[in-house]
């Protein structure tokens, strides 16, 4: 018997903001291509930041669970957000999700990876510079 096939991740990315589009069954991501971010707080460490995280996946099975991690790339010191359901009404068309990263503290500043996991296997991350 074959063993079940990773899902099809068709898009990641960090953004600013994600809105759905009125009448249509799509998103809007803005600010896509997040990769660094400069702290406005005083004193600037820690920072509280708010970001999205945007997903376009498909996979075989109706169900799947994703996990957003963000960890320091110096240390590997884990911060880990809550793992979100995901239903797929149609296998063989692909499903957006949104993720809002809602004031994530950033205790100093360096190299963050956002990482993304399904069924606790890791996918992919993307790089994050938080500076000052």
């Amino acid at each position: 018997m074959a063993g079940q096939r990773q899902p099809i991740l068709k898009a990641f990315v960090l953004c600013d903001e994600v809105r759905r589009l009125p009448d249509k069954d799509r998103m809007d991501v803005l600010g896509a291509g997040l990769s660094v971010i400069r702290s406005e707080s005083h004193p600037p460490f820690p920072c509280k930041q708010t970001f999205w995280v945007y997903l376009l996946l498909s996979d075989e099975k109706s169900q799947g669970r994703v996990k957003v991690v963000s960890r320091r790339a110096d240390s590997g010191i884990q911060y880990s957000f809550r793992e979100i359901i995901v239903n797929y009404p149609d296998v063989l068309k692909a499903s957006q999700l949104a993720i809002r990263v809602f004031n994530f503290e950033f205790p100093q500043p360096g190299i963050y990876l956002v990482e993304l996991w399904y069924d606790d296997g890791w996918l992919m991350d993307h790089r994050l510079e938080i500076t000052e």
